[in-house]
């Protein structure tokens, strides 16, 4: 697929320009919007926005505006348009997603065991109840508990093996299910056992996950607050849940795909509360261009909502500050 089969794809409705550069095309910039400052030419197979600075080739766009991985946008733009892809035989082993049946099931069963576990240890209500989230909030999302680290065979879950990669591996600790719909997009798991300078970060995110970033609360609110990690989401909905939405990251460079780019910029205000380290100040260059309704608004105090949270911050009180102090200048 080349970049005219992307943006026509996307809805960007691109409009001939020129014959320059094996044809040039202007259309809205899925960053920033407008009605012709996105340009791109077929035959040097790259685009530009005059606006935002947005830029990239076919497998750029991919990742930018779809939150594909690289081998994912690779894959997308090697597919020819009007082909359907071809079906995989039924004795391969089938590399899935969360959309396939499969995966599904297999995710939900962990879901749902991992929460009845958690109903009954003390210790793992304890430890969500020191990150300020009630027993409400944990049955409201369904948060479990993964007592032990296990293995699970991964074509059991409908996923890919190869010589090197047979078993994945579920670390102890909290579970945090995205579920949108009845749709279980993603399954992390806090680890349990993380402690600082750990190589491999404190979350582990089940293989097959979709890479949809998942958003809490109302989806009709006008009002988005975008945090790094789902148990800060939760938080800020368990506190404020009448004021706005939240999205969760996941990490500080994450982008959105198209679905979410649109829903935000639909918002009258977006709070930008990443984590205020290094990696966050430098998420927000990104985020400032891209959406302007945006602003920063990091916690008084702490270097996340959930710190703040339980140090004795108040988060609705955090939340509607930033409401008086933007939505009536924007």
């Amino acid at each position: 697929m080349n970049l005219l089969n992307l943006a026509e794809e996307m809805g960007l409705n691109p409009k001939k320009h020129s014959l320059s550069q094996g044809g040039e095309y202007h259309c809205p910039c899925p960053h920033c919007g407008g009605n012709d400052r996105f340009m791109f030419w077929l035959g040097k197979n790259r685009y530009w926005c005059r606006q935002c600075n947005s830029k990239g080739d076919a497998i750029q766009l991919c990742r930018d505006f779809h939150g594909m991985s690289f081998h994912e946008a690779r894959s997308k733009v090697h597919q020819h348009p009007s082909l359907p892809k071809p079906r995989p035989k039924k004795q391969e082993p089938i590399l899935s997603n969360s959309s396939s049946k499969t995966w599904q099931s297999k995710a939900k069963a962990f879901v749902d065991a991992a929460h009845g576990r958690l109903l009954i240890d003390q210790q793992a209500i304890s430890c969500i109840e020191q990150r300020g989230l009630s027993l409400e909030t944990a049955k409201a999302f369904r948060l479990g508990w993964n007592p032990i680290k296990s293995f699970s065979r991964r074509s059991e879950w409908g996923l890919e093996e190869t010589n090197r990669k047979q078993w994945m591996c579920l670390p102890s600790g909290i579970v945090l299910p995205s579920i949108h719909e009845n749709f279980i997009q993603k399954v992390k798991i806090r680890k349990s056992n993380w402690h600082e300078g750990d190589l491999y970060g404190k979350y582990y995110e089940i293989p097959g996950c979709s890479n949809a970033i998942p958003t809490f609360g109302d989806y009709n609110e006008n009002i988005a607050v975008i945090v790094e990690s789902e148990l800060d989401a939760m938080l800020i909905m368990q506190e404020a849940k009448d004021l706005c939405a939240c999205i969760a990251l996941g990490g500080a460079q994450k982008r959105p795909d198209f679905t979410l780019t649109k829903w935000l910029k639909e918002k009258g205000l977006i709070l930008f509360a990443l984590d205020f380290d290094e990696a966050g100040k430098k998420g927000f260059i990104y985020w400032a261009k891209s959406y302007s309704t945006l602003k920063p608004w990091p916690t008084p105090e702490y270097k996340s909502p959930g710190d703040y949270y339980i140090n004795g911050g108040n988060l609705k009180e955090w939340i509607s500050a930033g409401i008086k102090a933007y939505l009536n200048k924007l």
